[in-house]
């Protein structure tokens, strides 16, 4: 799934217009410019049923849209979100049955010399080998 996701949006015009390919798992590269995504896997669970695993995986993703200005953060959340959220889509092995964004909140860091400016998207991003 991370993987795919990845993919997904480095294929997303709307979003590499913004942050070209600064899109990472776990944490930003050291000394890399924003603006960036940082893309988290915060939990995640195979769906189980009566019949045992349906080979669904039900995963919360948090996505990091950092930028130099308020502006730019929110910008880039707009850009993620229209690119993945209410839709079916399968991007390499992975079929997407359903991404939902469940939450959102806006930060700021002071990190001399700058600001550094933070839209937080938790999703609920629902998942399986398309094959």
């Amino acid at each position: 799934m991370e993987t795919a996701l990845l993919a997904k949006l480095l294929a997303t015009a709307g979003v590499t217009a913004l942050v070209s390919t600064r899109i990472n798992w776990a944490r930003r590269p050291q000394g890399e410019p924003l603006p960036c995504i940082v893309l988290h896997r915060i939990d995640g669970s195979p769906d189980v049923h009566h019949g045992g695993a349906s080979g669904l995986l039900d995963s919360r993703v948090q996505v990091d849209c950092w930028g130099a200005s308020y502006k730019t953060a929110k910008a880039i959340a707009r850009a993620v979100e229209a690119a993945v959220t209410a839709q079916t889509f399968t991007q390499g092995a992975v079929r997407f049955d359903v991404i939902l964004l469940v939450d959102e909140r806006d930060s700021t860091f002071d990190e001399k010399p700058d600001t550094l400016f933070r839209t937080s998207l938790d999703l609920t991003v629902r998942s399986a080998n398309a094959s």
